[in-house]
């Protein structure tokens, strides 16, 4: 095949970063913020913004290579599917084999409902300081034995035994939101989900490794399940001679 003699043209690439039609609604309203893929190689960079179809555009916030044994039922619920075999139908993109998990947001287009949305919102947030359930949460955790809530900075580390299983955290990332991360089991990511969905988000970072975040500064807080979560996730830190007698778990509850 002889080479074409035609004047070069300058071809412009459109980069792009595609989900599947069902998951679009949940990556637009900002509910799904990381994907799994498996590539060749790393298709998109932390940083840089990709045209997306059906979602207008979304920015990369960061990439890494992990084993297709990280990819745990959480993750792939944080991800839109219902599941690991659900979400492996999907995630493979041509022949590459290397798994990488991609955090991102989306980005309103300019004038769009989203973009008016935020818009709306400008009126600056009061300055938050989260005293209140700061004091709430040091009170659960002063009912499970040995159990410390840690001052870090603004934040409170809570720990058993020096092994930390949740995050008490004041405008961690500059949100002006008073959070709780700790770790949950499947049924508890469901259970709070279901009876909390206006408190209730997958944190970043922690999301992929069985973590949940709860809103503390929301209206309509139900304690009792924050105190359920606390409790659960201590029970899968703490050494088992450590866990509570089920008085203990009653004023855990309460």
């Amino acid at each position: 095949m002889k080479p074409c003699r035609c004047p070069a043209v300058k071809v412009v690439y459109t980069p792009r970063m595609d989900f599947t039609k069902r998951l679009r609604p949940g990556v637009q309203r900002g509910e799904i913020t990381c994907s799994i893929r498996i590539w060749q190689s790393p298709r998109v960079k932390a940083g840089n913004r990709y045209l997306s179809t059906g979602v207008g555009s979304i920015e990369i916030d960061s990439i890494e290579p992990i084993e297709l044994s990280d990819v745990t039922p959480e993750l792939a619920r944080e991800s839109g599917f219902n599941g690991v075999v659900d979400l492996l139908k999907i995630a493979k993109h041509g022949s590459g084999s290397n798994v990488y998990l991609v955090r991102f947001h989306c980005v309103p287009a300019p004038g769009s409902k989203a973009a008016k949305g935020k818009t709306a919102k400008a009126p600056a947030r009061k300055a938050v300081n989260g005293e209140k359930q700061r004091k709430r949460i040091a009170k659960i955790i002063e009912s499970l034995p040995e159990a410390e809530a840690k001052p870090s900075g603004r934040h409170l580390s809570l720990e058993v035994r020096k092994k930390r299983f949740g995050w008490f955290l004041v405008d961690h990332h500059e949100d002006g939101r008073v959070d709780l991360n700790c770790k949950a089991s499947a049924e508890m990511h469901d259970m709070l989900r279901q009876i909390m969905p206006g408190h209730f988000h997958v944190p970043k970072y922690l999301g992929n490794k069985g973590w949940v975040g709860v809103w503390l500064d929301a209206p309509k807080l139900d304690w009792a399940a924050v105190a359920l979560a606390l409790r659960e996730a201590y029970v899968r830190t703490a050494p088992k001679k450590l866990q509570p007698k089920p008085s203990e778990a009653a004023r855990a509850r309460g």
